[in-house]
């Protein structure tokens, strides 16, 4: 009697002799893979959320700074009016959770002390040549800072900025 030799490889062998097999070895993968491609997935998404809040408030702070640099004797309320360009052009964040600053400068010459700051969302006037309205000169600037004070940065409900998370963009423009 001849002794006949298999050509399958060792290892072939070894499970074929031990029981082991290999059914089941993908869904043990998919499960190890998937788990981690899971949390990689999700956190791309969690940091788009917030640079889509970033990028949002910079366009509002934008069309803000557009209104008040064309609101020259226009508007007898131009602290509003930054408010509402910023709540139109952001429409994703929380009007409750915004902050504002505007600066009116009508001379800005170097050295100039003609600051006019406002920190709320409204400076009415009774008339455009009074108060908030009568700083918007021609030539002069105005500089609007928006401030989200309460932006979303959860992973998993691990929050990724425990000491609060704020995002503030600022422009300056000339009075038309």
């Amino acid at each position: 009697m001849k002794f006949r030799y298999e050509k399958r490889p060792l290892t072939a062998r070894i499970r074929s002799w031990s029981g082991f097999r290999e059914e089941g070895q993908a869904l043990v993968e998919l499960a190890l893979v998937s788990s981690i491609l899971l949390v990689v997935v999700t956190g791309i998404l969690i940091f788009g959320i917030f640079e889509m809040q970033m990028m949002s408030l910079t366009e509002g702070v934008n069309s803000a700074g557009r209104v008040l640099a064309v609101s020259s004797g226009l508007t007898l309320d131009p602290c509003n009016s930054a408010a509402q360009a910023v709540q139109s052009a952001a429409p994703l964040l929380s009007p409750s959770n915004l902050s504002y600053q505007i600066v009116l400068n009508p001379t800005p010459t170097l050295g100039s002390t003609t600051n006019h700051s406002y920190s709320a969302a409204s400076c009415s006037s009774t008339s455009t040549t009074t108060g908030a309205p009568s700083y918007l000169i021609s030539g002069g600037t105005v500089t609007v800072t928006a401030t989200d004070n309460n932006c979303s940065l959860k992973f998993f409900g691990n929050d990724l900025m425990p000491n609060g998370c704020q995002i503030s963009q600022s422009i300056t423009e000339v009075v038309q």
